[in-house]
């Protein structure tokens, strides 16, 4: 239970202390709450503020004058922002389970501020700074659907993934004493990597991709604890994942000192920017260049400088549409039911910048390739992928397939494994059908006749997680290239394309698929030759691309980058 100490109303704003009684640490943790508005309403923001090693609530009184400035020039809603006493815990659960620091805010403190203040329906923040910087990152990177962003000032992150590899110069803001009490004696190093926050942004990054959480992270280059090394490794490992983040090195900024101050507004002002979904626009820059104009111009571009090519590919049988952007390591990507390589444009230009090759194949029947489709089967498709490969100089390449296009990388690996370097395989059926409702669903998204609503319903039912909007894919069902497809998986004998030849594969898996059940990709992993890793994402459906194309591109690319 939380008790109240004390109130302070000042200038539109309202500080208050109190304490809460727990048997998780040693208590009762002492808090203060800063709220900005007296009429506190239950969608209002909360911001769990945590202090520097050896702090205590009292951090955020020395932060409210930063808080009110952002207030009265609205670069920050109204929110409530609460500190718990947590002095060296460094927030964490220590490996020897005496103190559960991590487990008390979690389940104890942020649910008493919600109640304690009212707020019990808004998006949930949470930040920091040192020590406290360090605690919110490793917290929002274990559960990033529980938090809507993390701001992270001059945060205690050391500068390598492994205990061993840590210099000694990433040492010295953590006494031995303390270290000993957090990580065990001698150190877990499990336990110690476990906790890393950019060991948690890796492992986690498909799932922070997902649930949209927005990072800010921010450190000086003259930091007397040298913490911006470790935040640069952070910096880059997210950014070469390709998990958005806005990243600052602060000229002149050490770890205290007067340039503290107005780091913390820049903090909270990026709060402000997510909340308010505003930005700074100069009306006569956005006159000058429109975004669609800018866009045709940089296709043109590409295309003078080779960067993105069409091809046109003969095939065994029929002539091939192929698109081909960036260069490096190549990766042929295969569309699902019934649809084409438009779906892969965001995945493309994603893999292209990350410095692969990417060949986007228009199957046939599409308009581009050749339209006889009549009497094929998965071995003649897998052929003209064949093809493509040969054509682009036959290096072994990677295989993208998603529904349809998995079981056409499958035959592909089966028949040409020596042109197969490994396989990713999106939402692909396994050997379970789907429930009725479902099915019904998807064969009703290629009939012609129905209206718009119940084509979109269709469209939503078979394809979509709950709250995504179909209307992305409204256009692109070719009715007559589903039926041909399908009539050609049923020509092609099981044992002509289960296997997947002796490659390595990725399966993607949407969490919320209802055409393919997590039993039936369980059994698709048993049927595939080579090693098996499986990414579940979460909030998505079988469409899955366009639901969650940077978890999706995440996956794919930390997948590939580890099997290159």
């Amino acid at each position: 239970m939380a008790n109240t100490e004390g109130t302070q109303r000042r200038g539109g704003t309202t500080l208050e202390h109190g304490e809460l009684a727990t048997d998780l640490v040693p208590g009762p943790v002492e808090f203060s709450t800063l709220v900005s508005t007296d009429r506190s309403t239950t969608n209002q923001p909360v911001l769990i503020w945590l202090h520097g090693g050896g702090g205590s609530r009292r951090f955020l009184e020395t932060c409210k004058a930063q808080f009110v400035s952002c207030w009265a020039d609205k670069s920050l809603p109204a929110m409530v922002v609460a500190t718990p006493s947590a002095g060296w815990s460094f927030y964490l659960d220590r490996q020897d389970g005496s103190e559960l620091w991590e487990t008390f805010l979690f389940d104890e403190f942020i649910p008493a501020v919600r109640e304690r203040t009212g707020a019990t329906d808004g998006p949930l923040l949470i930040g920091g700074i040192s020590v406290g910087a360090l605690g919110a990152l490793r917290m929002a990177f274990k559960r990033p659907d529980r938090f809507r962003a993390v701001i992270a000032v001059e945060p205690t992150v050391e500068a390598a993934l492994t205990w061993d590899r840590v210099p000694s110069r990433d040492k010295v803001y953590l006494p031995a004493g303390v270290r000993s009490k957090l990580f065990g004696d001698p150190l877990d190093h499990q336990y110690w990597k476990a906790n890393h926050p950019t060991a948690l942004a890796v492992a986690n990054s498909t799932a922070v991709a997902a649930s949209n959480l927005s990072i800010y992270l921010e450190a000086g280059d003259e930091d007397l604890l040298h913490v911006q090394y470790g935040t640069e490794l952070l910096h880059r490992c997210l950014f070469d994942i390709g998990v958005p983040h806005e990243y600052r090195l602060t000229r002149g900024g050490n770890h205290v000192g007067p340039s503290v101050g107005p780091r913390l507004v820049d903090a909270f002002r990026f709060i402000g920017r997510l909340l308010w979904k505003t930005y700074d626009d100069d009306s006569s820059i956005d006159a000058m260049v429109e975004l669609d104009t800018f866009a045709a111009q940089v296709r043109g571009l590409e295309q003078q400088s080779n960067y993105r090519t069409t091809a046109t590919v003969r095939g065994p049988a029929t002539d091939l549409t192929v698109t081909i952007q960036g260069e490096g390591q190549p990766v042929v990507l295969l569309p699902s039911l019934g649809r084409n390589a438009d779906d892969f444009f965001d995945l493309s230009e994603r893999l292209a910048r990350a410095g692969f090759q990417v060949l986007s194949l228009e199957p046939r029947g599409w308009v581009g390739s050749s339209s006889s489709v009549a009497d094929i089967t998965l071995a003649d498709l897998a052929d003209d992928v064949a093809a493509v490969i040969h054509a682009n100089g036959g290096v072994p390449s990677a295989l993208v397939g998603h529904d349809f296009g998995g079981q056409v990388a499958r035959t592909t690996a089966t028949r040409h494994p020596e042109l197969v370097k490994n396989m990713v395989l999106l939402a692909t059926p396994g050997p379970i059908p789907p429930k009725p409702e479902p099915a019904t669903a998807h064969r009703r998204t290629f009939v012609p006749e129905l209206s718009m609503e119940e084509h979109l319903e269709a469209v939503a039912l078979a394809f979509f997680a709950g709250g995504n909007d179909p209307v992305v894919w409204v256009d692109g069902w070719n009715p007559i290239l589903a039926s041909a497809q399908l009539e050609a998986q049923q020509r092609t004998p099981t044992e002509a394309w289960a296997g997947g030849g002796a490659v390595d594969t990725l399966i993607v898996r949407p969490a919320e698929d209802r055409i393919v059940s997590a039993e039936s990709t369980r059994l698709l992993a048993n049927e595939l030759g080579g090693k098996v890793s499986l990414v579940e994402v979460p909030g998505a459906g079988h469409a899955l691309l366009p639901e969650q194309p940077e978890a999706v591109a995440i996956s794919v690319l930390t997948w590939l980058r580890r099997h290159g």
